[in-house]
């Protein structure tokens, strides 16, 4: 089946209706639903039905009513009249294998007190089956649960800064499949806090192309093949590269007559790690900022391997301050470490943007 623009569609696996707006890339289709939400999905996950959207709208409003501005804008795309619609965030995000939250303000001049619209994106190639619910001290409030497709994304809600406010912020939970062979991995779990004042500074938003509207990108997941966390088998990985080197060590020492042949190779105990993009990357004109937090992410994690290999007792990664993305999403990793203790590092020494780890 070859859908076209026009065309109106039923959800295979979910009780959703629409109206295809645009042909995609990669056998994806662009959906606007009854609701005047969009959606990007495969077209396998479609069937084509025959039904008119702006009638289906107007059997439950009289005639005499006037339909609400979201019936409105789904009734004038099914009848052809064009309407002003925002691109989907995963259109304008290059395959970095990552699942993101978003979040865009309604009222970008109010970001104290606007209410703000929070939507999963999965830039994966695994789809997820996924549930997010609100966090109030060790119980949940369900909000959202589904299946999201790989390279397709999911608006979950709108929430009032007063919501934000009586919960210690939002639990989501995922499982990664495929329809074709796919590795396993553990399911995995994130938990996300922001407030008020985390809108105000914008070093981390972005504007999208095809959206006037500012996104705040916070990675939840990256995927990551030699991520999984074995201390045996990051040791195994190195064992033989340190027999090699104490080997050459030893070699060196009986040819000269005066060194001793030397079966350790004594290693810092202590390491410094500046995370700032400048330090770990000569040109990053070309990387978006989501991409920054995505490549730092991924750096602190092989330090971090490094150092359990080597038999660090201690490390500490410079951050900085900014909006906090990157420190969370840190915090969140180093959980999942067992025989560690970490905190601030101390203020006086790399002032207040700095998380040290120790080894115990």
């Amino acid at each position: 089946m070859r859908l076209r623009v026009g065309d109106k569609v039923r959800f295979l696996n979910e009780a959703i209706e629409g109206m295809v707006s645009k042909i995609l890339s990669n056998d994806r289709v662009e959906i606007v639903t009854a609701e005047g939400f969009m959606q990007t999905t495969f077209e396998q996950h479609l069937v084509k039905v025959e039904f008119d959207m702006k009638e289906k709208i107007s059997e439950t409003v009289p005639e005499t009513m006037e339909l609400p501005a979201v019936a409105k804008t789904a009734a004038e795309a099914a009848s052809g009249a064009k309407a002003e619609m925002k691109l989907p965030i995963i259109t304008s995000l290059k395959n970095d294998e990552t699942i993101y939250a978003a979040i865009v303000l309604k009222e970008e001049r109010s970001p104290l007190t606007s209410d703000i619209e929070f939507s999963l994106i999965n830039n994966c190639s695994y789809s997820i089956a996924y549930t997010v619910a609100k966090r109030k001290n060790d119980s949940r409030l369900g909000v959202a649960a589904g299946i999201l497709n790989a390279r397709t994304e999911q608006f979950i809600g709108t929430f009032s800064q007063d919501e934000l406010h009586h919960v210690n912020g939002f639990m989501i939970e995922l499982l990664f499949f495929s329809e074709r062979e796919f590795a396993p991995r553990p399911a995995a779990e994130k938990h996300l806090t922001f407030s008020s004042s985390d809108f105000v500074d914008h070093e981390y938003w972005e504007t999208l192309k095809g959206r006037e509207d500012e996104v705040l990108l916070m990675p939840v997941y990256v995927i990551n093949e030699e991520r999984d966390f074995n201390v045996k088998k990051l040791l195994e990985r190195y064992q033989q590269k340190e027999e090699d080197k104490f080997s050459e060590v030893s070699t060196v020492a009986k040819g000269k007559g005066k060194l001793k042949p030397q079966k350790f190779v004594l290693l810092s105990k202590e390491k410094v790690v500046d995370l700032h993009i400048e330090e770990l990357v000569k040109d990053f004109s070309g990387m978006n900022n989501a991409q920054i937090i995505s490549y730092q992410l991924n750096y602190f994690l092989y330090e971090m391997d490094q150092a359990v290999v080597n038999r660090l007792h201690k490390i500490t990664f410079i951050h900085g301050v900014g909006q906090g993305v990157l420190k969370s999403a840190i915090k969140e990793e180093l959980k999942k470490y067992p025989n560690i203790r970490f905190g601030e590092a101390p203020a006086e020494k790399y002032g207040y943007g700095a998380t040290e780890v120790e080894f115990v």
